[in-house]
Order: C-alpha cells, then structure tokens, then sequence
C-alpha cells in the first residue's frame, strides 16, 4: 500500500512556484517575441501564460493537504503540501494504456484515430463522473449522514484524491456518453464497442493497481490458508477491522440498518482486548477509532510521543453502561489478513483483455466482443464480491450493489448475443488496406 507518492512541500506554495512561473513565463514570452514577433501564436500564450498563474495562486494552494503536526500531534492538523497519490497516478496510467492499445488496432478496424481520441476523451470523462456518482450513492450516509455544511459536503463529494470510484459505474457513465458520440457521429455502436473491449479491460488491469496502492476495495478477512493482505495503521482495512472490533478481539454485526454506529457483539476472542474489559456477547458496542491520520502517526512515532497522554480509542458498552479507553499502543501494527481482491481483479481483468483481443480477430458479428466482456467481467464481478468486506448488502439481502448489477449486466450481455447472432450485422475483422477515416 503506498497512498502517497511523495509531497510537494507546503513551504513551495508561499509564492516560489508562482515566481518561478512568472519567471519561465515571461522567458518563454520574450523567446516567441524573438522569433515571432506579435503574431498570432506569440499573443495567443499570454491567456495561457494568466491561467497558469491564476491556478497557482488561487487553486493549487486549496488542494494540499492537511497531516500531523509533529510539534503538537494532537491539536490542530497543519498543511503539508501537495499530494501526488498513487491511485491518481495509476488511473492516469489506466487511461493512456488502455487508450493506446484501441489506437492500435483501431486503422485496422477502418477507424480514424483522432475519432478514437475524441471518444476516449469523452468516454473518460463520463466514465470517471458515473464511478464517482455510484460509489456516492453506495456510500450515501458517509457523504450525508453528518452534520457537515453543503460546501463541505460538495467537498467531500468531488475530492477522488483518496479513491472512491466504482468500476460498474464508470461502464455506465461511459457506455453513455458513447451512444452520445455515436448518434452524433454516425458510427456503429456495435462495432466501436468491439474495438474499445480489450482496452477497458487494460485500464481495468492497471486501475486496480491503484485500488491496491490506496488500500481501498479490499477483501474480508481471510480465515483460511490462501494467500492475504496486511494493511497498515491508518488504511482502509485497518480502521474498518477497529471499527468492527475485529482488531479488539470481538466479532460484530450492525445492530439495525437505522443504526450504523452501534454494533452487536455476536462473539468474543479469549485472551483478546475485548475478553480483558469483560464485554460479553449480545452487548452492544460504539466503537470512536478516531482520526486515522493520527493513529498511523502514533503507532509509526511511538518512540518518540511527545503527547502527556497516550492516544487513546474510545468504546462505548451499552450492557456494561461505561466508557472504555482503549490504548493505541495495544492495538495490532498490521490489519487482520484479507483476501487480495485487488490483485485477483486485475489479473481477472489482464487475462479478459487477452481473450477480447485474440476474441476480436474470429468473431463472427458485430457486438460479440463487447458481449462477452459484459458476460465474463459481471460473473468474475459477482463471484469476487463474494470476499469483498467494503460493500454492504441491499434491498434486505447480502447481495451488495455490485453484485445487484452485475446480474442485469449478465442478462444485458446475454441478450446482446442472441440479438447479434440473430440479427446482427457480419464483423469486418481484417481490411487488406487500413483506411484513413471513419
């Protein structure tokens, strides 16, 4: 797991970068005098030249981010600088791969490659719009449930720094803006989608990567011999596991779905922190892990705590009517060990790529391709779900919502078959001459 990447150190942002702008600027300005004198390109810079310096001044400062503050570790929380996240990276490597593996095949298939782009370009925007709009709606009462301001609340919705998208919800929002394209530009919707299969699958692979590095759509606790994740203070996994008592020696369930702060005690590990407060079984607990920037500082700078008191967690027992303090200290340095869903998506994803690929060379119509990536990636989806911990069910049922999609996307992907092969148009698969456009 490796959320951040490095920081750009706050101290940059009291007006160094802006000087050294201005002054590579006014550089590059002065050389396009030079050379051009005042013609149009050398007048057309100086509205770029503006807007960079008005992002460094006025935007780029509002996304640093804010960490411990190791002179007073538990009083207010300092600006370190800006983050360059793993996740953010990976996408970002996500998209260029995927994108360039559809531009490569795509004058063989008869298609103009500035098309492509233009379709790529709008299917990412809409494709990252849906993942984040799904994973809101997914995660509804931590977005809403607070007592935050609207501005904050439209703060915490757009922020993506720290992950949050979901998978099915970037196929929405992308397979939409496509039929958008499409109608517009009268390609064939079947046959584009045929193409673009393999490099979904791609970004897929790469983008989960990114899932891993930021700790985020992990697997539940692995109880068997297979292969598993440790995650570190702080992560993901780890204040899940403390906030279900999984790291106290206890395993919960949610009380009622109109109380998702309270947890019922449903057993108890001898010998484990939960069995040393004597909570018994059947009591109902509120577990306060605090903020997870602050605990993963704690247990990395234990040796050097400067706090007078030690950080402490806070459990609420309703049957024992008290609060418990639970030491930091005390507590695991790693997650329980979880199933690496990260890892087994890509691969999933990697080998789906291949098959698409070799698939597009012998397919018989139109639209087969993209049909069987609906097919296979829903059923891997569905089954991956299975030991995945960071949905919870729906509808009354342990089906998360993932899965809930994933049984339309089968039964779309089925449907799709039965229409090609009945009614479909014969695929175009080689061109003796590759075409210019589209």
């Amino acid at each position: 797991m490796q959320q951040t990447l490095f920081f750009i150190p706050h101290e940059w942002f009291d007006g160094r970068l802006l000087i050294g702008w201005l002054v590579i600027g006014a550089i590059v300005f002065l050389w396009l005098l030079f050379r051009n004198g005042m013609s149009e390109d050398t007048w057309t810079f100086i509205p770029f030249y503006g807007l960079v310096a008005g992002i460094l001044w006025g935007v780029v400062p509002q996304l640093e981010v804010y960490g411990v503050n190791p002179a007073d570790p538990t009083g207010d929380q300092i600006k370190v600088g800006l983050a360059l996240r793993g996740y953010g990276v990976m996408l970002l490597l996500a998209i260029v791969s995927g994108v360039g593996l559809v531009l490569s095949r795509c004058r063989q298939a008869g298609y103009n490659p500035d098309r492509i782009l233009s379709l790529a370009f709008w299917m990412t925007l809409a494709g990252i719009a849906g993942a984040r709009i799904l994973y809101v709606v997914q995660k509804h009462e931590e977005f809403f449930g607070g007592n935050a301001s609207v501005k904050d609340t439209i703060i915490s919705v757009v922020d993506m720094t720290k992950g949050g998208l979901v998978v099915y919800g970037s196929l929405i929002g992308g397979m939409l803006a496509a039929i958008i394209f499409f109608r517009i530009t009268k390609l064939s919707f079947l046959r584009t989608a045929d193409l673009i299969a393999p490099g979904m699958m791609l970004g897929l692979a790469i983008g989960r990567i990114g899932c891993l590095m930021n700790g985020c759509c992990y697997g539940g606790i692995c109880e068997n011999e297979m292969p598993g994740l440790r995650f570190p203070p702080g992560s993901p996994p780890y204040m899940q596991q403390l906030y279900f008592g999984d790291l106290l020696g206890m395993t919960t369930v949610q009380k009622s779905e109109d109380s998702i702060y309270e947890r019922k005690v449903v057993s108890v590990q001898a010998g484990g922190i939960a069995d040393g407060l004597k909570i018994p079984v059947g009591d109902v607990v509120a577990i306060n892990p605090g903020d997870p920037s602050l605990l993963r500082y704690y247990k990395d700078n234990v040796e050097n705590w400067n706090s007078e008191s030690e950080l402490v967690i806070y459990l609420d027992s309703e049957k024992l009517g008290r609060r418990f303090t639970v030491p930091v200290k005390e507590l695991s340095d790693r997650s329980v060990k979880v199933h690496p869903t990260q890892i087994y998506s890509s691969i999933n994803a990697t080998l789906l790529c291949l098959v698409l690929w070799f698939m597009w060379t012998i397919r018989k119509f139109d639209g087969e391709v993209f049909a069987l990536m609906l097919i296979f990636y829903s059923i891997a989806r569905f089954l991956l779900e299975i030991v995945r911990r960071d949905e919870a069910g729906l509808m009354g049922t342990s089906l998360t919502i993932s899965q809930w999609v994933s049984v339309g996307t089968i039964a779309v992907g089925i449907s799709l078959v039965v229409y090609v092969r009945g009614w479909g148009k014969p695929a175009i698969n080689r061109l003796e001459e590759p075409v210019a456009s589209a």
